[in-house]
């Protein structure tokens, strides 16, 4: 989960810290996964994760943030959880050491969302020189023609050159760089420009210390609710066009069923109460949007813990959900293989070695439910009595969980029944022997 992280995390003062940005499906998972070398839980910007590896012996954190044009959670949401992590992270002594802008070249206009997350950048940043900072265009095509490659270049040149666009970035020190050029499906190759990239901004970081970012200071150092830092009031304008935009739509709504009401049309009726039902939900995220603008740093990371918890108390459930049908599918598998002992020993016969076989199976998933259960409630009773953040937990890619338990749950697809997710994560540690003993910190599930 996007919840910050410490020094106390990490063991080397020297470690790097990157934000990965840019809009939802412009590449920043794929892009962490080759820099990584592991798959990287996409969490359609509801949280965030912290991506680690080494490079040049450079140990290296990769942000994962959350884009603004998310299409489950509003810009105020999404704000609220960058400036809750990049409010603790920088409280705890972590610095952040660059970004990286990932678009997508393919994209043949500027749109508005994309619009919208440059002008949230800008005021999250504040800086005077960007010199610490990658736009990096990806996603380009293989195999073009001249005339193709022509086009896409222009289009770059257009991008990089106009104010209004990446222009602001570069005219103030930014670099541009090409990620996988040549659209190469070849991992080692898609690697080694993710990794050209990253490189760049850890030599970058060596010559010149990032400033602090805007955003941070102003929630820490000045003590700023979220609606009075620039990308609150930025946020907030956007926030007052759509309020009042959904308040107009409502009131149209609702003169035309008052207009309806008398006549025969039952279908067209209840079609406008459903939007007009769509309208109000609309119209009241607007309005608790207004009253997240209204926190600061410490209410911001309230409101996360509560989600937090909500999560691990359903995981919890979950869990034992799970443990209660493995034991009972083993005492039914136990009872079945002590029958046809019985049975078979009438007829001097031994039972045959799959069924054996089958009932030992089922022991050992049991055994790794009943262990991963107790290493998680171990984790979070931790966690909670000691104040240590949780991203240990929620942040499986760095800690060996690696798309298990935690974070099946936390980053899956919340349009999906969470029972279902839930199971299936705990599926895939049962099915991931090596994946599971390294969570458990390389004990063996077998011995119960």
């Amino acid at each position: 989960m996007f919840a910050g992280v410490s020094k106390n995390n990490t063991n080397d003062t020297n470690d790097k810290f990157f934000l990965v940005v840019g809009v939802t499906g412009c590449g920043k998972s794929t892009f962490i996964s080759r820099c990584t070398g592991k798959p990287v839980t996409v969490g359609r910007g509801l949280y965030s994760y912290v991506y680690e590896f080494t490079s040049n012996g450079q140990r290296i954190h990769l942000i994962d943030t959350p884009g603004f044009n998310d299409t489950s959670r509003s810009d105020i949401d999404i704000l609220g959880i960058l400036a809750s992590w990049l409010g603790v992270s920088y409280g705890n002594g972590v610095r952040i050491h660059g970004l990286v802008i990932l678009h997508s070249i393919a994209d043949n206009r500027m749109s508005g969302s994309s619009m919208r997350n440059l002008a949230m950048l800008k005021v999250i940043c504040g800086f005077t020189s960007y010199a610490n900072v990658v736009i990096a265009t990806g996603m380009w095509p293989a195999a073009l023609t001249y005339a193709e490659k022509a086009n896409l270049e222009s289009r770059e040149a257009k991008l990089l050159s106009d104010e209004r666009f990446f222009g602001f970035f570069t005219a103030r020190g930014a670099r541009v760089l090409r990620h996988n050029e040549e659209g190469s499906r070849d991992f080692t190759r898609e690697a080694a420009s993710a990794k050209r990239i990253v490189n760049h901004l850890v030599q970058q970081s060596e010559m010149h210390v990032l400033d602090v970012l805007q955003l941070q200071r102003e929630i820490v150092d000045e003590g700023k609710t979220l609606g009075e830092t620039a990308a609150g009031i930025a946020a907030a304008g956007e926030l007052y066009k759509e309020r009042k935009a959904h308040e107009h739509q409502l009131m149209k709504l609702r003169a035309e069923i008052t207009r309806h009401l008398d006549k025969s049309n039952d279908a067209y009726t209840a079609q406008l109460r459903e939007l007009e039902v769509d309208a109000e939900k609309k119209l009241k995220k607007a309005q608790d949007d207004r009253h997240t603008l209204k926190q600061r740093m410490e209410g911001l990371q309230e409101n996360e813990l509560k989600v937090l918890k909500g999560k691990m108390e359903e995981m919890d459930r979950l869990f034992r959900k799970e443990v209660l049908a493995r034991e009972k599918e083993l005492r039914e598998m136990e009872e079945s293989l002590s029958e046809m002992r019985k049975d078979l020993a009438r007829k001097s016969l031994k039972p045959r070695m799959e069924h054996e076989k089958a009932v030992s199976d089922a022991r050992e998933r049991v055994s790794r439910v009943r262990k991963a259960h107790q290493k998680f409630n171990d984790q979070i009773q931790n966690s909670l009595t000691s104040g240590v953040q949780m991203d240990n937990i929620i942040n499986g890619a760095v800690n060996g969980i690696s798309a298990g338990v935690t974070s099946a749950i936390v980053a899956a697809e919340l349009d999906r029944d969470a029972g279902e997710v839930m199971v299936h994560a705990l599926r895939y540690i049962t099915e991931q022997p090596n994946q599971y003993e390294e969570y458990l910190g390389g004990v063996s599930p077998q011995g119960g």
